[in-house]
């Protein structure tokens, strides 16, 4: 039985997985914490204690001393060490763009890993959480780089601080258009994912061009992967008509760990 966890900034995620004899694995459970340090709570998730993980595997961006909680804590509950994934110059025919791989962010790594694992064909890997990270996968697991820009709730956050007349609440939908706003609340709203979807767009046309300048031709479109907590949402938008497969998969971080090299703690 083995323990996936996914800790973000603002969040953390986590699946249990019957692992089979045949290496076969199937998600028993699963389930999201509320903001905040869930290692703290009197109670952990009861799936937890009903089927006690022998492996924990882990996936954190929120530093050094999250890192220690969380291992203190499980090993405290289950007398198993818990081990993170750290970010690697080559791994499972994936081969990293930074020249300090260490300045990755790990759940970046692990998407990209995962959508590799899934399929090799290249690929822009949208994980929309507190920051939007794009990466970009070429052709034989290159990894080209990224981006990072704010996610919608940082953006709206900025406005809130440094503006004014546009303190508006939130109004998004799945789909919904996103013509020019007739007052604030609709030009705000339709505005922070026009932005997303303007660094989405931007963002695969790096990737076209640099699959162009390798082969030689013209390259079809890439898939878009999305994951994160607004990925669904920003998946749902109006794109451009070019656009290729589309795929939100929620779990794409945690499909990454079964892939990433580890170090127990």
């Amino acid at each position: 039985m083995i323990l996936e966890l996914d800790q973000g900034n603002t969040r953390g995620k986590w699946r249990l997985l019957r692992v089979a004899s045949a290496g076969a694995s199937q998600v028993i459970a699963r389930g999201a914490f509320a903001p905040g340090p869930w290692w703290s709570a009197d109670h952990l998730p009861d799936a937890w204690s009903q089927h006690r993980p022998t492996r924990v595997r882990c996936g954190n961006v929120a530093g050094a001393e999250v890192a220690h909680q969380i291992a203190t804590r499980l090993k405290q509950e289950f007398a198993v060490p818990v081990a993170f994934a750290r970010v690697s110059p080559e791994c499972a025919g994936v081969t990293c763009a930074y020249q300090e791989v260490g300045r990755l962010g790990v759940d970046r790594w692990l998407a990209v890993l995962a959508a590799y694992a899934r399929d090799p064909s290249p690929a822009l890997v949208v994980d929309c959480g507190s920051a939007v990270t794009l990466d970009l996968l070429g052709a034989g697991g290159q990894h080209l780089g990224g981006y990072i820009v704010p996610g919608l709730g940082l953006m709206r956050r900025a406005l809130y601080s440094d503006t004014d007349a546009v303190k508006v609440d939130e109004v998004f939908s799945q789909g919904m258009p996103l013509a020019p706003g007739m007052n604030t609340e609709q030009a705000v709203n339709h505005g922070l994912p026009l932005m997303v979807l303007g660094a989405i767009e931007m963002a695969q046309r790096e990737l076209l061009r640099q699959l162009a300048a390798v082969s030689g031709e013209k390259a079809g479109a890439p898939r878009l992967l999305f994951t994160g907590g607004d990925g669904a949402f920003i998946a749902s938008l109006p794109t451009s008509p070019a656009q290729s497969a589309v795929e939100v998969l929620d779990e794409l971080v945690m499909e990454g760990l079964a892939c990433a090299d580890l170090e127990e703690v």
